[in-house]
């Protein structure tokens, strides 16, 4: 009787220790995405206020420019918490982003120029992407936007 008590937690030990190894083995080899910090607008108008995402690549193999794409993706889709505002309207759409250079191309939809209740105004939701972009990648030197094909804010850096 005594056997089979210690036969039955040694089994016990040997399960929770491949669980274990197991659990350590996905954690390490699965893709997480890279860590990325969001900068949003509060509702209130207190300032920004940050929220942290990992985004994750579908492949290794992808260029820079499908990286930040992703990123900008993300970032339309606006905050997931509750008192930030979105940067547009949920409707827009990335129509184009692309790298020439360390030159960032930035396409969106004619829903950008309509702000919302709950989303920043036009002008502080360009530069608040610009912002998000140049904290996110240092390497990319300057922004355009653009608005259904038409550069907005020409002064932006």
């Amino acid at each position: 009787m005594k056997s089979k008590a210690i036969f039955k937690g040694i089994g016990v030990c040997i399960f929770l220790l491949v669980i274990l190894i197991v659990s350590i083995f996905f954690y390490n080899f699965e893709n997480l995405g890279n860590r990325r910090v969001l900068y949003f607008e509060a509702v209130d108008g207190s300032g920004l206020y940050i929220e942290s995402r990992r985004i994750t690549e579908y492949s290794s193999t992808q260029g820079r420019d499908v990286h930040v794409q992703q990123f900008v993706q993300e970032l339309l889709l606006g905050p997931v918490t509750n008192g930030f505002k979105s940067l547009f309207l949920q409707a827009t759409q990335l129509e184009s982003c692309f790298l020439q250079g360390d030159i960032l191309y930035i396409n969106l939809s004619k829903e950008a120029l309509f702000p919302g209740v709950t989303t920043s105004a036009t002008k502080d939701a360009v530069d608040l992407l610009v912002y998000n972009i140049k904290k996110n990648f240092s390497w990319i030197e300057a922004v355009e936007i653009y608005i259904d094909g038409n550069k907005v804010y020409e002064n932006i850096v």
